[in-house]
């Protein structure tokens, strides 16, 4: 008995998504049935515009029989044919007699083939927009629980001035949040092909409504809008530009450059000891090494991430071989490419919410991190207090330069004081007070707190609202 084990699937939909709805939207039977649903909306739409040759009783037909699959029948026929919409034809025609000679109407395939694509598309972008705003919403709650916990800032990967665990959030959060409105845009904006027959010229349609150029276009915006979409190509080829692909790959491109950016900075943050990614009760970390905790799964989603950044190049190659009017260079490519795309968001998307629905603070160690650095945070504080004095600020740049680089030499060997490091007597006028801040960090990270509360509710919340789902439950992981 052979097994799913015994040969190669993809490992987005049976290891990282196996359990996600985009498999099913996604899938070989759901694209014939949208075929179909295609051939009902064609064929009721020239009933109404005044088609004698299409009944309702084979539009009545193709509904009932519209779930009812033949696949032995169809593969025989696309091996045969070498040619999936004929196959899909013949074998809705076999079961729907009375439709038989009315399917497809005038119609070229890439009238169920792009259209049925983008429907599928666009369902697969109203999940990923939905998982997205509550992994967004997750990372808004670590943000706000750790909005007032200092942590030493880090530029170059050296340290800075003090921020918040809260704040360096809601950094990440921008730029997850920059990646969702680009999507969020793009399917606000998504075109359908519609009805525009074999070279985009829709002559056939001309044809069957004697000229009529006004039924032609009614027929256009009728189908459009019982697929329930809002806009349509008002020109095209064979197909619709390839470009609204590349855009779409490109929108997914950026979720997988700004995840990996997060994604990165809590692997660093981790072998810092200041984070910590969600480890289970189970979890191994190393078959050699038992005491491991990788960050295992932040890892994943940078691996993930690298798809998604590297993808529009193939989008964009598509677009540019597409000649003339048509040519078929494209279809084996889109076939691969946007669902892997999708389902490569998906898993993504899902560990992104696993990470941060456990992500926790490693607060001990970020309170020793930021007791070694205070002194010399200190000094810049200093800076400022002594330009206020009058002291002239490149003079004070200089001295506490100096000042700074002799205590790092002997932090190596002992730990620096505030008072040990401003014994210079050029400090006198600003010591105490330096001193003084320096005992409560929260004196050290300006506006954090505010700037992070600020943008959850003014920016980030607002964007996400009608798109979270306020009662979806933490995540869990398969592997």
């Amino acid at each position: 008995m052979t097994t799913s084990e015994d040969k190669f699937e993809s490992v987005l939909s049976t290891r990282y998504c196996k359990n996600s709805p985009l498999v099913s939207i996604l899938s070989e039977t759901n694209k014939a049935t949208l075929w179909r649903q295609l051939w009902i909306w064609l064929a009721e739409a020239e009933k109404e515009l005044g088609l004698k040759q299409v009944t309702q009783e084979a539009i009545d037909q193709m509904k009932t029989e519209i779930n009812h699959f033949d696949w032995p029948f169809i593969r025989s026929e696309e091996r045969k044919l070498k040619h999936d919409v004929m196959a899909h034809n013949h074998a809705f025609g076999k079961i729907c007699p009375l439709a038989a000679g009315i399917i497809h109407l005038g119609a070229t395939s890439c009238f169920v083939q792009d259209n049925a694509d983008l429907i599928a598309f666009r369902d697969s972008i109203d999940h990923i927009l939905k998982r997205f705003a509550t992994v967004i919403d997750r990372l808004a709650t670590f943000s706000l629980t750790n909005k007032e916990v200092v942590t030493v800032g880090r530029t170059h990967y050296q340290t800075a001035s003090l921020v918040t665990v809260g704040k360096r959030g809601v950094l990440w959060a921008q730029e997850l949040l920059m990646a969702f409105q680009s999507l969020a845009q793009f399917r606000d904006q998504m075109r359908f092909r519609g009805i525009k027959g074999a070279t985009g010229t829709q002559d056939s349609f001309l044809t069957l409504f004697g000229g009529d150029e006004s039924k032609v276009e009614a027929l256009d915006e009728l189908v459009t809008k019982k697929a329930d979409f809002k806009h349509r190509f008002l020109i095209t080829g064979q197909t619709y530009s390839r470009q609204q692909d590349a855009q779409l790959v490109f929108t997914l491109s950026l979720l997988g450059a700004a995840a990996k950016k997060v994604c990165t900075d809590i692997r660093v943050l981790q072998a810092f000891g200041e984070l910590l990614e969600p480890f289970e009760k189970d979890q191994i970390g190393s078959s050699a090494m038992p005491y491991k905790k990788n960050p295992m799964k932040s890892e994943r989603c940078c691996s993930l991430a690298r798809k998604l950044i590297n993808a529009p190049q193939e989008a964009l190659t598509i677009l540019a071989d597409q000649g003339l009017e048509r040519t078929l260079d494209d279809s084996a490519g889109r076939r691969m490419l946007i669902p892997d795309v999708l389902l490569t968001a998906e898993a993504l998307l899902t560990t992104l919410q696993n990470i941060f629905e456990g992500l926790t603070v490693q607060t001990e160690n970020v309170k020793k991190i930021v007791d070694d650095e205070i002194a010399f945070l200190g000094l810049e504080k200093a800076m400022m207090m002594l330009t206020e004095e009058g002291v002239d600020r490149q003079q004070a740049h200089a001295v506490i330069r100096k000042t700074a680089l002799e205590a790092k030499q002997l932090q190596a060997t002992q730990k620096v004081d505030i008072r040990q490091t401003m014994a210079d007597p050029f400090f006198d006028s600003v010591r105490d007070r330096v001193v003084g801040l320096v005992s409560n960090p929260i004196n050290f990270t300006g506006r954090c707190v505010s700037q992070t509360v600020n943008f959850i509710d003014n920016e980030l919340k607002p964007t996400i609202a009608k798109y979270l789902d306020q009662s979806a439950g933490n995540v869990q992981l398969d592997v």
